[in-house]
């Protein structure tokens, strides 16, 4: 193919990514090269039809790359000058700009006020678990309030092995209210190298089965018996604020091993 062919197919294209389409472009090179001329002639010139060049030239002119010139009564066209293609651009971008700095505060607005949907998640079998691990630690210096019954981390160890030393890795404390058992006691012995502190309240932990752990925008839930292992994660701000007023009330009124 001739390389003047081969550029003008790589000028068509590099002027339809700034925006123009594909016939647009032919018909604004045509023009580009006759200089001034009628729209039959463009049209022969870019291989468009006639009918079509005449809709093209007029959405040329309103974009700012074509102009109109009446000579003896008939109407010419001539391509504006290649440079101020990078005016048009600019000019385009300016008010893009301005118009979005006008609405940005409207349309944050709409974010403020629109309903949001919670994030669910469910996780099973070891990765399940391991991402869930990840979740409940992956925010720094936080502090997680939990509800955990002794039966879920009997049949949970690993997890729960993971899930103490990832805290300490990262400086997460934790306060945790579970029922008064000899196991529990053993764990609470441990409360202060592991950055946790542990209340008793055998009253509401009686018969529940999953633990619940409070984040400050979500709750994860597992449930680990002989027959499943499923973690829940649900991200929804206002839930988890109601969840950790509850769990404050709760923690007021739970005891220590010394009350």
């Amino acid at each position: 193919m001739h390389d003047s062919v081969l550029n003008s197919m790589s000028i068509e294209l590099s002027l339809q990514n700034v925006g123009l389409r594909k016939q647009e472009s032919s018909v604004y090179i045509a023009t580009l090269k006759i200089g001034v001329a009628k729209a039959s002639e463009i049209a022969i010139k870019s291989t468009v039809k006639r009918e079509a060049c005449y809709y093209i030239l007029k959405s040329l002119q309103a974009k700012g790359f074509i102009s109109e010139v009446i000579k003896s009564g008939v109407k010419h066209y001539s391509a504006v000058q290649p440079k101020r293609i990078l005016e048009i651009i600019e000019e385009e971008k300016q008010q893009k700009t301005e118009l979005m700095k006008e609405i940005i505060p409207e349309l944050e607005l709409l974010q403020k006020i629109a309903l949001t949907r919670p994030t669910i998640e469910v996780y099973e079998g070891v990765d399940g678990f391991k991402t869930i691990v990840s979740k409940l630690v992956e925010n720094k210096k936080q502090e997680i309030l939990a509800y955990v019954p002794e039966k879920t981390l009997h049949f949970l160890p690993t997890f729960h092995l993971q899930f103490r030393r990832r805290r300490k890795e990262n400086n997460v404390t934790m306060r945790v209210i579970t029922e008064k058992t000899k196991f529990m006691q053993e764990i609470q012995s441990k409360d202060k190298e592991e950055l946790r502190q542990t209340r008793f309240n055998t009253t509401i932990m009686k018969d529940i089965h999953s633990a619940y752990f409070i984040l400050p925008d979500a709750i994860v839930i597992i449930k680990a018996n002989e027959k499943e292992q499923i973690g829940v994660y649900i991200q929804e701000e206002h839930t988890a604020r109601l969840q950790r007023n509850i769990f404050e009330t709760v923690w007021k009124v739970s005891k220590t091993t010394t009350q």
